[in-house]
C-alpha cells in the first residue's frame, strides 16, 4: 500500500488509526490524525479567501538574482520574476539582444498565475527535473496552522516547470527541498486505508492485551467451573473445595483462558466469532439447563465398598407386610398408571381408602412394575377388561375418561413398614444418565447383585440377610431418582437436564458464531469508515501552494500550465 521512503517515528499527535511507512533515511513521519469536517470546511474557505486576495508582483532583489542588483541601477528595467542566473538577469535587465531570454518570456511566465511565485530557474521536481533553466513555479508544501503561533509553515520547497505536473506528496520532493519543520509533522499515507489495513491494525490491538484477557478469562472460567462443579456427598455449598468442584475449577480456568487466547491470537473477526460462540454456548447451556424437561435418571454416585472404589446406585429397601386380604378376596386394590397412586376397597369395590402406602406391587397384567413403567403400561391400555374408573370412593369397571386417571387391579402388594437407605455397587452411569429402562435390564442381568447399607454421606456398610426379621431382594430395592426439576435454578450436575443443557449450548453456539462474525464485520466496517474519514481529513491539513495560489491538498496533482505569449 505504501510507497513512502521515510522513517516512521513515534507519533506526536494522537491518532485513532495510524498507517506505518517503510523505513528509510529521512526524518519524515507518516500517519493520520483526524480533524472534523466542519473545521476542515472552514479552513478551506479561509484559505481560498486568502489565495484570492490581490498581491503585488514580486520585486527582484539581489538575493533573487544571485547578487546582481538589476532593479535599482539607472536605465535598468525591473524584471517581472526572479532569474536565478545573475549574469542572465543583468543581460535581460539591460535589454541585451544577445540574451537567450527576454523580458517578454519573463512576463509570460509571471502571467501564468498572477498571485503565484514564479522564477526563471532549473526545475527540481516533476518530469523535467534536472533540465535547463526555464519558467518554473516555486511550489511549497505547507502545513496549515502548524506554526508555534498558529501560522502556516513551509515543509518543503521546490521548482516545478511550467507545463509540468507533480503530486503534492512529500515523497515527490527531494530531501534537499525539506525545511527543518518537516521533522515535526506527521504526513498522511499515500492511499486511504482499506478494510485489510483496518483488520491488520485491529488484530494488533487485540493481541496487545492478550495476557490480561487470558488471565481474566482464567479467573472467570475457574469461578464458573467451581460453581457448577459437583459437591462432595452431604455438602451443598455453591463454592467449595470438593474434588469435583476443584476439577471443574481447573477445567473452567483452562477453558476460559483458552477461549480468551483464541479471541486474542486469531485476530479480530475469527477472535470475536470464537468468543461470541463460547460465551453464547455457555449462556445457551445455562438457559437449556434451567428449562430442561424430560425423563428422570437414577442417582449414581462414587462409593467405596469393601475397600474398593466403584460407583453405586442409590435407593432404599422397603420393608413391608404383605396385604394378605387381597389373596383371600376380602379386599381389592387398584393402581393408577398415570400417577402411581393406590387405593384399597372392600370386596364390593366400595369404601375405598386411597391413603394406604402400598409397596412391592404386582399388577394383574404385570409382575414387574419396572417393566410396566418401561412399556408405559401398554398391556393395560389395550385391554378394556383391565381398565377401571375411581370416583366417589368407588371403583367401577371400564374407563370413562375421568380426570382422575386410568386404574388397574393389583394382584399383590405390601404395606410399608419402614425404608432402609441402601445402594447397589457396580452400577455404572451413562453419558445421558442411567434411566429406569436401564435399571430394569440391569436388574434382570444381575439377579444376584449385592445390596449394601448406605449412610447419609454415602458410606457403605454390610446389611444382614434379614432386617427386622424380614427378607428382601432386588424387587424390594427402589432406586432414588433425579428429576429435571430437582436442584437449584442452574444445576449442571443434574443429568436429567443434560439433553436440554447440550441442546441449549448447541443453539447458543450457532447463534453466537453468527452474531460474533456479523458483529466483528460491523466493527471493521465502522472502523474503516472512521479511518477513511480521518485519512481524508488529514489530507486537508497539508497543502501545496505557489505564492498565494492554492494548488491542492496533500496527494492532489499540482499542475502548472504552459506560459503563453
Amino acid at each position: 500500500m505504501y510507497n513512502q521512503k521515510f522513517l516512521f517515528h513515534a507519533l506526536y499527535v494522537p491518532c485513532a488509526l495510524c498507517w506505518g511507512a517503510l523505513p528509510a533515511n529521512a526524518a519524515v513521519r507518516v500517519g493520520n490524525y483526524s480533524r472534523s469536517y466542519a473545521e476542515a470546511y472552514n479552513q478551506l474557505n479561509q484559505q481560498r479567501a486568502q489565495n484570492n486576495a490581490p498581491v503585488a508582483a514580486p520585486q527582484v532583489t539581489a538575493a533573487a538574482t544571485g547578487g546582481a542588483v538589476v532593479n535599482n541601477a539607472p536605465g535598468v528595467t525591473e524584471l517581472p520574476i526572479r532569474v536565478a542566473n545573475a549574469k542572465l538577469a543583468a543581460a535581460i535587465a539591460r535589454g541585451d539582444k544577445d540574451a537567450a531570454v527576454g523580458i517578454r518570456d519573463l512576463e509570460s511566465c509571471a502571467k501564468i498565475y498572477p498571485d503565484g511565485e514564479f522564477a526563471w530557474d532549473r526545475p527540481t521536481v516533476g518530469e523535467k527535473v534536472g533540465g535547463g533553466q526555464t519558467c518554473v513555479a516555486t511550489v511549497e508544501i505547507r502545513g496549515y496552522q502548524m506554526g508555534a503561533y498558529g501560522e502556516d509553515v513551509v515543509l518543503a520547497r521546490a521548482n516545478l516547470s511550467a507545463g509540468d505536473v507533480v503530486k503534492c506528496n512529500i515523497s515527490e520532493f527531494p530531501e534537499s527541498a525539506y525545511t527543518a519543520e518537516v521533522a515535526n509533522v506527521i504526513f498522511p499515507a499515500d492511499n486511504e486505508p482499506t478494510t485489510s489495513d483496518v483488520i491488520r491494525v485491529m488484530n494488533d490491538e487485540q493481541k496487545k492485551n492478550a495476557g490480561i484477557k487470558i488471565a481474566a478469562g482464567a479467573v472467570i472460567g475457574g469461578l464458573a467451573g467451581n460453581i457448577t462443579g459437583k459437591n462432595d456427598i452431604g455438602s451443598d455449598s455453591i463454592i467449595g473445595t470438593s474434588k469435583g468442584k476443584m476439577n471443574n475449577t481447573a477445567i473452567g480456568a483452562l477453558s476460559g483462558a483458552a477461549l480468551m487466547a483464541g479471541n486474542a491470537y486469531t485476530g479480530k473477526i475469527a477472535g470475536d466469532t470464537i468468543l461470541s460462540t463460547g460465551v453464547n454456548a455457555a449462556a445457551g447451556a445455562a438457559v437449556g439447563n434451567m428449562v430442561a424437561t424430560g425423563d428422570s435418571v437414577l442417582r449414581i454416585e462414587d462409593c467405596t465398598v469393601n475397600g474398593e472404589k466403584t460407583t453405586c446406585l442409590w435407593g432404599v429397601i422397603t420393608l413391608n407386610t404383605p396385604l394378605t386380604t387381597l389373596e383371600t378376596g376380602q379386599q381389592r386394590a387398584f393402581y393408577n398408571i398415570a400417577t402411581g397412586a393406590t387405593v384399597v376397597c372392600d370386596a364390593n369395590l366400595e369404601n375405598c381408602n386411597n391413603k394406604m402406602d402400598l409397596v412391592s406391587i404386582k399388577l394383574d397384567k404385570y409382575d414387574d412394575m419396572e417393566k410396566a413403567a418401561t412399556e408405559d403400561f401398554q398391556a393395560v391400555r389395550i385391554d378394556p377388561s383391565a381398565q377401571y374408573t375411581y370416583k366417589d370412593n368407588k371403583i367401577t369397571a371400564g374407563y370413562s375418561g375421568d380426570a382422575s386417571g386410568l386404574w388397574t387391579p393389583i394382584a399383590s402388594a405390601g404395606v410399608s413398614d419402614r425404608m432402609v437407605p441402601a445402594m447397589i455397587p457396580g452400577v455404572k452411569d451413562k453419558t445421558f444418565g442411567f434411566k429406569r429402562t436401564d435399571w430394569t435390564k440391569w436388574r434382570t442381568d444381575h439377579p444376584d447383585a449385592q445390596i449394601v447399607g448406605r449412610s447419609g454421606r454415602g458410606e457403605s456398610y454390610s446389611l444382614a440377610d434379614q432386617i427386622d426379621g424380614k427378607s428382601y431382594n432386588l424387587m424390594d430395592f427402589n432406586p432414588l431418582r433425579v428429576d429435571a426439576d430437582d436442584g437449584s435454578l442452574i444445576d449442571f450436575n443434574n443429568k436429567a437436564r443434560m439433553k436440554g443443557t447440550l441442546t441449549g449450548a448447541g443453539v447458543g453456539a450457532g447463534l453466537g458464531a453468527l452474531t460474533g462474525y456479523q458483529g466483528a464485520q460491523n466493527d471493521v466496517e465502522q472502523r474503516w469508515l472512521s479511518a477513511v474519514r480521518e485519512y481524508k481529513d488529514s489530507l486537508q491539513k497539508i497543502y501545496c501552494a505557489t505564492g498565494k495560489r492554492f494548488l491542492g491538498y496533500y496527494n492532489d496533482a499540482v499542475i502548472i500550465p504552459n506560459a503563453v505569449e
